[in-house]
């Protein structure tokens, strides 16, 4: 009896999905995360102060969502995994603890 067993599965190719997901993986992830974080920073405090100068209802749920977006970006990129340091540096490795 002959077993049909699944054609071997290629490993996933860690392509990145854009720009900013590229150099997270490159060799300036650390300047990279910092950079978009602190424009997400600049992008939270500006629409809260849009949000507290008053808006029409519709403006305040698009800044709402807007606000919202930003916040679940800016914890995405908190828990980004840097890649490891390469072979030999003597940098430490920054990224999430693990326990």
């Amino acid at each position: 009896m002959k077993l049909l067993l699944p054609d071997a599965v290629k490993p996933l190719q860690a392509e990145a999905l854009g720009p900013l997901e590229e150099r997270l993986r490159g060799a300036s992830a650390v300047q990279a995360r910092a950079e978009a974080l602190a424009q997400l920073a600049a992008l939270e405090q500006r629409t809260r102060s849009s949000m507290a100068a008053g808006v029409a209802p519709q403006r305040y749920r698009e800044l709402a969502a807007l606000l919202d977006a930003s916040l679940a970006a800016h914890e995405v990129l908190a828990h980004f995994s840097l890649p490891p340091p390469l072979a030999g540096s003597r940098l430490p490795h920054v990224g999430p603890e693990r326990k």
